[in-house]
């Protein structure tokens, strides 16, 4: 006789790191760019381009690159200072990483500031946040049935839902398409600034595909054509349609993808009429994504034989169960302080990020705590210092029902924002409303005693000999028909059937006469 095993992918988190890095860094401005006067505006991107592990330590090397808006001559009156600063940062992972873990790394940019040394140069400071996570796919693994055809063997089974990983794979998706600026604004000279970000995002899983459609936005400013240049912005919308290869995924599966914006290019056309209106956009998206199918697996929990000494070896396996996928949105108010020094007289763009600082597991479900990281870019009053930033945070909180939560299920969360607006209020104030959407998969732990060996012996039929042929027997308390059966090596039917039993249900303190069966013959 041997065990059918099954085994089951599954996806397991083995550490969980948080680290904050202190970046502080000198530019220079570059020989043909014009002097500062002023930072109007700093923006941030981190890109992790390395991860080693090595002796329980992840190595993280990367760059935050950056952009600084600044206020330059008057031919030129916003110029841009890009640049990017190193990062080779370590991090201790947990005791169960293992060099075959799959490391995640998630960074959001907690302050930047560029501040104005002198006309020809920049300080650059900014803390970053880094959640490393070290994951790996491993086989949950169960004996469903005994192989022979032994007829003596009894076997106890149970119905476990589970939820096993299909797929784990990163990829990037190109999506291309053009923005025509409107005959009520100038033509463009030469963009000076640009900026695309990720608005709403929905994946589906098909046939061997994955399935996304949503929004980006892309911002711009730019001098017009004119014989004086103008300064100018514009704002638009891109969609967002694409498929990704997901062999082994169908309709039924649930997925959770990570999308981040990988890079992108502009390109400035003529349109039909000649003029330089066009803007051709083609966006790289860098997906992360997991997919997830949910199944019942019918695990050998038991079995006996009435004429061998047949046991089962157990050992402790793990499991999980994904108990809710939930998009969840909420709408999230407040007002950002401009800078008096600067007045504003219209706002440009309002950018923002979503930072979740505590996610909590209460008895219904998960309380989230973050903020939303604001920038307004605004026109000013000033024509020497044409444009001005400021920054603020708006808090928020959020409950989000989960049924049949544990206090030590697995919440794995992807935040980001929807929509985002602002209008000023008074001189020195801007009313900010946003819409977060917090992707969420929950999933419950679930370890499991499974059967992981089988031990034969013949029966000692001398014993069994001496044994009487019929025994009153008074069931203990938590028993069942099937462990008394088990210990007199008979089966349940041939109980019920000497105690005329309708149902195999009994209770404490039950007699039951039990029959001994000649095995050793």
């Amino acid at each position: 006789m041997e065990l059918i095993k099954q085994r089951v992918h599954m996806n397991r988190c083995n550490s969980r790191e948080h680290v904050r890095v202190t970046l502080d860094t000198d530019f220079n401005v570059p020989d043909i760019k014009p002097d500062a006067k002023a930072v109007m505006q700093e923006k941030g991107e981190v890109v992790i381009e390395e991860v080693r592990i090595l002796d329980g330590k992840a190595n993280i090397k990367g760059a935050l690159y950056f952009t600084i808006l600044y206020a330059g001559e008057d031919e030129l009156p916003v110029c841009d200072l890009t640049g990017n600063i190193p990062i080779n940062e370590t991090v201790e992972l947990g005791c169960e990483s293992t060099r075959e873990d799959e490391i995640t790394v998630h960074t959001s940019i907690e302050d930047l500031r560029g501040e104005l040394i002198n006309s020809r140069k920049f300080g650059i400071k900014a803390i970053i946040n880094m959640e490393v996570l070290a994951e790996s796919i491993y086989d949950g693994e169960g004996a469903v049935d005994i192989e022979g055809d032994d007829e003596s063997i009894r076997k106890r089974k149970k119905n476990l839902d589970i939820t096993r990983l299909i797929l784990s794979k990163k990829d990037t998706l190109r999506v291309r398409d053009e923005c025509k600026i409107p005959g009520t604004k100038d033509t463009i000279g030469r963009i000076l600034y640009d900026d695309v970000s990720l608005l709403e995002v929905d994946t589906r899983v098909g046939e061997d595909k994955l399935v996304l459609t949503g929004e980006a936005s892309l911002f711009i400013i730019y001098l017009s054509s004119d014989e004086v240049p103008q300064l100018n912005f514009h704002e638009c919308i891109i969609p967002l349609n694409g498929e990704v290869n997901c062999g082994g995924c169908d309709e039924t599966n649930v997925v959770q993808a990570e999308v981040g914006i990988h890079s992108r290019e502009l390109e400035v056309k003529s349109d039909e009429d000649g003029e330089d209106r066009v803007i051709d956009v083609e966006i790289v998206l860098e997906l992360a994504i997991k997919a997830f199918g949910e199944e019942q697996m019918e695990l050998l929990t038991d079995f006996y034989s009435t004429k061998k000494e047949c046991r089962p070896v157990f050992q402790t396996s793990y499991f999980e169960n994904l108990i809710m996928k939930n998009k969840s949105k909420s709408r999230v108010n407040g007002k950002i302080e401009l800078n008096s020094v600067n007045s504003p007289l219209q706002i440009w763009k309002v950018s923002g990020e979503v930072r979740v600082d505590e996610k909590r597991v209460v008895e219904d479900g998960v309380d989230v705590e973050g903020i939303i990281d604001i920038n307004v870019l605004y026109q000013s009053a000033d024509d020497s210092v044409p444009l001005a930033a400021s920054s603020g945070v708006l808090p928020f909180e959020q409950h989000i029902q989960i049924p049949d939560i544990q206090p030590d299920s697995d919440i794995r969360m992807n935040a980001g924002l929807e929509q985002i607006s602002g209008a000023l209020l008074g001189d020195n104030e801007a009313d900010i409303k946003a819409v977060i959407v917090l992707d969420v998969l929950a999933f419950n732990n679930i370890e499991e005693p499974i059967i992981a060996d089988l031990e034969l012996e013949e029966l000692d039929c001398a014993a069994r000999a001496r044994e009487p042929g019929l025994i009153g027997y008074v069931v203990k308390k938590g028993e069942e028909l099937w462990d008394i059966a088990k210990e007199f090596y008979t089966t349940i039917d041939t109980i019920m059937e000497i105690n005329k039993l309708e149902s195999d249900i009994i209770h404490e303190g039950d007699v039951l006469l039990v029959m001994k069966e000649a095995n050793c013959s």
